[in-house]
């Protein structure tokens, strides 16, 4: 029996066809409500908007650049990667990885701008202005693409002898040292830039975060009666709504991309001397962690409408304005027909 036979292996290729158009419709639709809503006039002065905007933007092209392949992949047997031009091949795996891990750190962006608010609020000013978010945003981007741009220079076709015969492999690493460098270093490279940078970032900041809105508290019930003061009710109000919205996107984060970190570096070394019905069931595996990653680039409009009680009333007062418009509009076309 080859892989293909192995039911692990026809439960992967159903998974690739039937999930991701869900992900990609539902993740673009929210996404593109987020962008909406970020840059309204009321949201769009603050730094924490621009940096989640940005994210919204990376997730979007996650999903129409990677996952959208996977499903064209494996539902018209048309592999988009490999069947584009060398160019193509090398823009591919160059943008997907870019978009990825550009994602990771505009989360890392919004814990330390959170962090500078809270413990520093004499220094937001400094630090957390919209040229200087502005410029952090274009100086990462900066970094990812130099980072990534060995995949502009390693991938390409490759022609290889096989018992006298001529073979011609498409959009792979076209020397062994940079295959080797793929497969054992590069894995590593991308853990910490993908994964283990951000995470730590979020883990230490949101816990400093916490600590210091639960101190605030303690402090302000010993000073100041709840209901004598709303300037400060409301500002706890403000805190602890972004602070919840912070916990939700790290949380989610983290369990939705740590097994695709994981599983690459353990693959060579799983795969090697593996029967086929191992290698059916790894390809199961590597499936569910891929799309559990992006799973994590469609879902955050839910977690900033759930979590986020500033960005709700803003989806309720974008929608019900367009909502009002319309049937102002509507009135307006009803009369003059009459």
């Amino acid at each position: 029996m080859s892989v293909e036979d192995y039911t692990d292996y026809k439960g992967a290729v159903m998974l690739w066809k039937i999930i991701p158009p869900f992900l990609i419709v539902f993740g673009t639709t929210g996404n593109t409500i987020t962008i909406i809503v970020l840059l309204q006039k009321r949201l769009r002065n603050s730094p924490t908007s621009i940096f989640l905007a940005t994210l919204a933007m990376s997730d979007i092209l996650a999903l129409t650049t990677g996952l959208l392949r996977q499903w064209i992949k494996y539902t018209f047997d048309v592999d988009i990667r490999e069947d584009l031009t060398v160019s193509g091949c090398k823009f591919h795996w160059f943008i997907v990885y870019v978009v990825t891990q550009f994602s990771s750190w505009m989360l890392i962006c919004v814990t330390v701008e959170r962090v500078i608010s809270t413990f520093m609020p004499h220094k937001r000013r400094v630090f957390c202005k919209m040229r200087f978010a502005s410029i952090t945003v274009c100086a990462i981007l900066c970094f990812l693409v130099s980072l990534n741009a060995h995949y502009l220079f390693g991938y390409g076709n490759l022609v290889r002898n096989v018992d006298n015969e001529t073979e011609l492999e498409r959009c792979m690493p076209t020397t062994d040292s940079y295959a080797h460098f793929i497969i054992y270093s590069w894995t590593w490279i991308d853990l910490c830039v993908f994964y283990l940078i951000p995470m730590l970032v979020m883990i230490i900041g949101n816990s400093m975060i916490i600590y210091k809105v639960f101190d605030s508290q303690r402090r302000s019930r010993r000073t100041v009666a709840p209901t004598s003061n709303p300037s400060v009710t409301a500002q706890r109000r403000k805190t602890s709504s972004l602070t919840v919205l912070l916990m939700f996107v790290s949380a989610l984060f983290i369990i939705c991309i740590t097994p695709i970190v994981v599983y690459p570096i353990g693959e060579p070394y799983w795969k090697e001397g593996a029967p086929e019905h191992k290698v059916a069931t790894m390809f199961l595996v590597e499936t569910m962690a891929n799309l559990l990653m992006y799973v994590n680039h469609s879902v955050n409009f839910v977690v900033y409408f759930l979590s986020g009680s500033k960005f709700r009333s803003e989806v309720n007062r974008v929608v019900c304005c367009k909502n009002i418009t319309v049937i102002r509009q509507q009135t307006t076309v009803s009369r003059s027909g009459i």
